[in-house]
């Protein structure tokens, strides 16, 4: 058994959901604002985390300390993967504030050159290290420490998300639609988690690609559709590009279809999607003003979801659908179409998972369903 320290995004209900769905042998043994403790059989790597997409950091931890002997613990994990030049070291602190930083790197710099060993630490300002600064270690380490009342777990990071690959699929794919929200890769991967242990995955509201490329990235082969022919097209330019970047073998089907229309001739174990948003909001509105949007919306879900109840679609479904932050400070969610979703034979798995930015109007809800047999 190995024990391991998750440090989660921002969104932290979607970081823990998909970390049980991807290791459902793990138990959380500890859980924070911004990290939890999980005991699991396996080994985590570099390529675990590269197909997870709410997890920021995971280290694994090698051992626990009260507050006195923090120091020295976290000296003979650095001592241990000294190799005899200079040690380039960083340490973030979680669950416990990053003020007791200053005091921490100043003592073990000195426990270190005690032991007449050459060292720096990466941590600027004395803050944690960012994911761009682990990067910039060189041949270091990064130890964490999490804060669990007063036990302190440390650890040695093993895996760190690969800000550089995000941002290329993000930005440097040739066809990009700013007329809609863009579905950030990251959110693309947590979705795709959410439905589990799966095969081919459909995605009928398939815009420029994100979900059908991030899900080639994780191994799966894809159909995917779109209404609008030339946002098609600007999907294929899209996995062309990815096969020839990224080496993708993976098959992937596209054509044009109304989601609200069955489908049937297409086989597919698993739906991943983010359905329509509704048009651009540039302004706060209040709740009235949205009616005309929101019989617009329900129409399209309510419209899909007998689609699919017709072609008796029994597989997991994972769906992001728009909620609305109004001027009275609430956020009003698509309610009464669930309520008519799930009339029509579906069950929600969960409560829906929201993800949005603190300036965004329209945020997405994530659900996770299945067909009520």
């Amino acid at each position: 058994m190995s024990t391991y320290i998750f440090i989660l995004g921002k969104d932290t209900e979607l970081s823990i959901a998909e970390i049980n769905t991807c290791f459902p042998d793990l138990q959380i043994i500890s859980q924070s604002d911004n990290f939890i403790i999980v005991v699991m059989e396996r080994k985590i790597s570099q390529e675990d985390l590269n197909k997870i997409g709410g997890t920021i950091k995971i280290a694994k931890v090698a051992d626990d300390s009260d507050k006195a002997e923090l120091v020295n613990k976290i000296f003979v994990q650095l001592q241990s993967y000294h190799k005899g030049s200079k040690l380039n070291y960083g340490v973030s602190l979680y669950g416990w504030s990053e003020t007791n930083l200053r005091s921490l790197l100043i003592n073990l710099k000195k426990r270190l050159k005690e032991e007449s060993i050459s060292s720096r630490f990466a941590n600027q300002n004395f803050e944690n290290l960012s994911t761009a600064q682990h990067k910039g270690l060189k041949n270091g380490v990064e130890i964490i420490v999490a804060k669990d009342a007063d036990r302190f777990f440390v650890g040695r990071v093993v895996a760190i998300q690969d800000i550089d690959s995000y941002s290329k699929r993000d930005f440097e794919k040739p066809y990009r639609d700013m007329k809609v929200g863009m579905l950030p890769p990251k959110l693309a991967q947590i979705m795709i988690n959410l439905a589990g242990d799966v095969g081919i995955i459909w995605d009928p509201f398939c815009g420029g690609g994100v979900l059908i490329l991030e899900g080639l990235l994780m191994g799966h082969d894809m159909v995917a559709s779109d209404i609008n022919e030339n946002t098609l097209g600007g999907a294929e330019e899209n996995i062309e590009w990815l096969k020839k970047e990224f080496n993708i073998k993976n098959k992937v089907g596209l054509y044009v279809h109304d989601a609200t229309l069955p489908q049937k001739d297409v086989k597919f174990d698993a739906i991943v999607c983010e359905g329509y948003l509704g048009p651009p909001q540039k302004h706060i509105k209040s709740t009235a003003s949205l009616e005309s949007i929101i019989d617009e919306l329900d129409n399209l879900y309510v419209g899909f979801f007998e689609a699919l109840k017709e072609i008796k679609f029994k597989g997991p479904i994972v769906i992001a659908m728009p909620f609305f932050r109004v001027s009275d400070g609430s956020d009003v969610e698509l309610k009464s179409t669930i309520k008519k979703i799930e009339k029509i034979g579906f069950k929600l798995k969960t409560e829906p998972l929201k993800y949005a930015r603190a300036d965004q109007i329209v945020g997405r809800a994530i659900y996770q369903l299945t067909f009520n047999i």
